[in-house]
C-alpha cells in the first residue's frame, strides 16, 4: 500500500496519519471519549499501533492552524465475510459544530485507502 499522504477533504481540513507530536492532544480526546483510559494504555496502544505501519493506523484530522479535531483508527485484514477488509474507528471526534464535518472527511479518507489497498471498507459505528 503507497505511504498516505496529506489529504485535504475539506478547504479548512487537512487528514493525516497521526503523528508523534498530536499524540498527547490524541490521548486528551480519547479520553473525553472513555474518560477512565490510563496514559500507559495509550502508550501501549500507540506502540502497538505504530507496530504494523502498513497494516494499520491511525488519521487525524486538523483545522486550518493545526489544532486536532479528531481521529480514527484503521486496520486491515482478510475476512471470511468481506475478503481483503479495511476496518476503520471508532471516529473520536470532540467539536460539536465541526463533528459531522471531521467524520466525512476522515471517512473519506480511510475510503481512499481502501480503494489504494484493493479493499473492502468496514466502518465501526462509534462517534463521539
Amino acid at each position: 500500500m503507497s505511504q498516505l499522504c496529506p489529504l485535504t477533504s475539506s478547504p479548512s481540513l487537512n487528514i493525516a496519519p497521526l503523528s508523534e507530536a498530536d499524540a498527547p492532544a490524541a490521548f486528551a480526546l480519547a479520553q473525553q471519549w472513555r474518560p477512565h483510559l490510563g496514559a500507559d494504555r495509550w502508550d501501549n496502544f500507540l506502540c502497538d499501533w505504530k507496530s504494523d505501519p502498513d497494516g494499520r493506523g491511525i488519521l487525524a484530522a486538523h483545522n486550518q492552524r493545526g489544532g486536532l479535531l479528531g481521529f480514527v483508527c484503521w486496520w486491515r485484514q482478510p475476512d471470511l465475510e468481506h475478503g481483503e477488509t479495511l476496518w476503520a474507528g471508532p471516529f473520536v471526534v470532540h467539536e460539536m459544530g465541526v463533528r459531522p464535518l471531521v467524520r466525512q472527511s476522515l471517512q473519506e479518507a480511510v475510503a481512499e485507502l481502501a480503494r489504494e489497498s484493493g479493499a473492502n471498507l468496514v466502518l465501526r459505528d462509534a462517534t463521539n
